[in-house]
């Protein structure tokens, strides 16, 4: 994987286990052959360096491309700690877990230095053509003693009040930073735990898979199953332990009409079946990025068959049938369902066709339910052209 700037920091989004703070390990430092750190002016005396590491490049998967290895060597103070040190195979042959080394070094003359050093081992073109060289997450020096306090500055006598009128302010304003911090923190997590709780009421809810299962499934989100993007998120390709091929639709961590329109699309299409309506297999509600999982339907939707790039030759007998198959879901969905649905989002771009051109409404998030006792139903127009 190469770095997008001349830093080299590689940003992962996925979820890291073997920790109790995975966003740490999102974050990672990397380099084509070395990288190396400095600590000056240290007290002499022993420290313990922690070193955190977590791959993030090799698909848990059976696939080739999880058959990479990063390989490289590890330096502190000139001494070599670990030779071929591969951050996948100290976790147990699994990527995105945390992997946590300490050492016991000797600081001599105020200086530490650590070294991460490419020998040329591992690979260098698996999963993609790149960079595979040393990468860390985090890393710390403490002092295996108490620091004491030396060459100490000759105060004036009256600088001492100000010095602890100083240090009180300071103490104040911290404080209220961290009441503030703590605050919106307990604001946000209670909003997104009444969110989850909303989502787990809805009755007739459908199977509920796990954030591992699915990120395994699409190869941690890989962008080279991206299948769209829009407003609500992304959805991508995915193919689960059983062999089906599956459409994962990630909802946007930005999105707050998404969050709405994700429990509409799971109360709606669990309690409706029919062959012209995309079928829903299950659905993931753990952290800030709920996921619906659809049957994955070959030919895309309507608007790129006709219009797209790869379009297809749709001849009329073909565009008749799936015309008519649209309109059969939605008089199902106006008529013939135990609960009457208003779609209110009809476009090609929300109607997805299979291997043999079988039209199959999606994307139910603006959808609205109607009392079948009314004559007469008026709703605002939703969703876009």
């Amino acid at each position: 994987m190469e770095a997008n700037n001349g830093s080299y920091i590689i940003h992962s989004p996925g979820q890291f286990l073997n920790t109790l703070d995975p966003q740490l390990f999102q974050n990672a430092r990397m380099s084509p052959s070395s990288l190396r750190y400095f600590g000056i002016g240290l007290e002499n005396g022993n420290y313990t360096v922690t070193l955190l590491f977590a791959e993030f490049d090799f698909p848990d998967t059976q696939s080739w491309k999880s058959r990479g290895r990063r390989v490289f060597d590890i330096y502190i103070q000139g001494e070599r700690k670990e030779q071929n040190f591969d951050i996948r195979k100290a976790a147990g042959g699994k990527s995105f877990t945390a992997v946590r080394k300490q050492y016991t070094v000797p600081v001599t003359k105020n200086f530490l230095d650590i070294h991460l050093f490419w020998a040329g081992k591992g690979t260098c073109c698996i999963p993609t053509q790149g960079y595979y060289g040393p990468a860390i997450s985090a890393l710390s020096a403490t002092p295996n003693f108490t620091p004491t306090v030396r060459n100490a500055v000759v105060k004036k006598k009256g600088s001492k009040t100000g010095v602890i009128a100083g240090a009180i302010v300071g103490v104040v304003v911290l404080g209220l930073l961290a009441f503030v911090g703590i605050f919106v923190w307990r604001q946000k997590r209670r909003k997104l735990l009444l969110e989850q709780e909303e989502l787990y009421s809805i009755v007739g809810r459908p199977n509920v898979l796990s954030y591992g299962e699915l990120r395994s499934a699409t190869e941690n989100f890989s962008s080279n199953n991206l299948l769209g993007q829009g407003g609500y998120g992304s959805v991508f390709k995915g193919k689960l332990t059983d062999g089906r091929f599956v459409a994962v639709k990630q909802l946007s961590e930005t999105s707050h009409q998404g969050k709405k329109e994700f429990a509409t699309e799971i109360e709606t299409i669990s309690r409706v079946q029919h062959r012209n309506l995309v079928k829903l297999y299950g659905c993931c509600l753990e952290g800030n990025k709920p996921l619906l999982v659809y049957e994955y339907l070959e030919n895309g939707s309507l608007d790129r068959a006709l219009f797209g790039k790869g379009k297809s030759n749709l001849d009329w007998p073909t565009r008749f049938e799936i015309c008519l198959g649209i309109a059969r879901g939605l008089a199902y969905l106006h008529e013939e369902s135990s609960i009457r649905v208003v779609h209110r989002d009809i476009k090609a771009s929300n109607v997805l066709l299979d291997a043999n051109l079988n039209p199959k409404i999606s994307d139910f998030g603006l959808a609205k339910l109607y009392d079948d006792q009314e004559t007469h139903v008026s709703t605002k127009v939703a969703g876009t052209l």
